[in-house]
């Protein structure tokens, strides 16, 4: 099965300077870390750098010259592979749709008051889109450069658009297996939270999911709140942003693993 790591391999392998594949692949795993956290604001910042590194790869591949990744001109940069030859549908793709789409994506980006229905939230909805175009772009690299079938391009977008955790499986009673020995309950706990983030879980499925009796539950919990980590009501019990944060500077290696 195609992964990210094999993509960088193969895509430098064809002269593409492997600083800016580094960067794209950096940008694309931070669009799917915030959408996973639902940080829409987020996923449309690190969508909108794709989009610019995006467009120095193909400047890098179409031309041979590598591109400052810190002082991107989006639109004269845009401008330039617009107006590279087009001589068969590859090439439309490569130096038109692709920047055509990673320009909406940039555009969404700066907007600036700009009228919304306020029953939506607008972030909400840019960030569906952005990370829409980001999966077609990157499929589209992936069949262009190194002509893998769509099936290929389709498992590799799907392990990483997947908002689950690789050490967590899911069965179909309600019940979840951290699948990591050595880890304490207490992270256990944290890590299901995360799992499920930013939904609040009732004491009841937690207790079903990680099969923890009713009173050392408590126990766990009421520390974790103590810590700051979690958020308890009567309605069950979510992760804080200190918590949120506490999971990725110490089990970050853990979530980002690849299938």
């Amino acid at each position: 099965m195609l992964t990210l790591e094999k993509f960088v391999e193969e895509i430098v392998n064809l002269g593409i300077n492997e600083k800016i594949v580094n960067r794209l692949i950096e940008e694309y795993k931070e669009i799917k870390k915030a959408q996973f956290l639902n940080d829409y604001e987020k996923v449309i910042s690190h969508a909108a750098k794709f989009s610019e590194i995006i467009l120095a790869l193909i400047e890098n591949k179409v031309s041979g010259q590598s591109v400052n990744l810190d002082k991107i001109r989006f639109g004269s940069l845009f401008e330039k592979i617009k107006r590279y030859p087009k001589s068969n549908a590859e090439d439309e793709i490569l130096t038109l749709a692709i920047p055509e789409v990673a320009k909406s994506v940039y555009t969404l980006r700066n907007k600036k008051d700009v009228a919304h229905v306020k029953t939506i939230d607008p972030d909400f909805v840019d960030s569906i889109y952005c990370v829409t175009a980001c999966d077609w772009m990157l499929s589209e690299l992936i069949l262009l450069f190194l002509k893998k079938d769509e099936k290929e391009s389709y498992e590799l977008i799907c392990s990483v658009l997947e908002k689950k955790i690789p050490l967590i499986e899911e069965f179909e009673n309600g019940t979840i297996v951290i699948l990591r020995e050595g880890l304490s309950r207490s992270n256990e706990i944290l890590l299901a939270l995360y799992h499920h983030y930013p939904k609040r879980i009732s004491n009841s499925d937690l207790k079903k999911m990680l099969r923890i009796p009713p009173k050392s539950l408590y126990v766990y919990l009421k520390r974790l709140e103590e810590q700051k980590l979690i958020h308890r009501t009567e309605n069950g019990s979510k992760l804080t942003l200190l918590g949120v944060k506490y999971i990725e500077e110490n089990l970050g290696h853990l979530l980002l693993k690849e299938r």
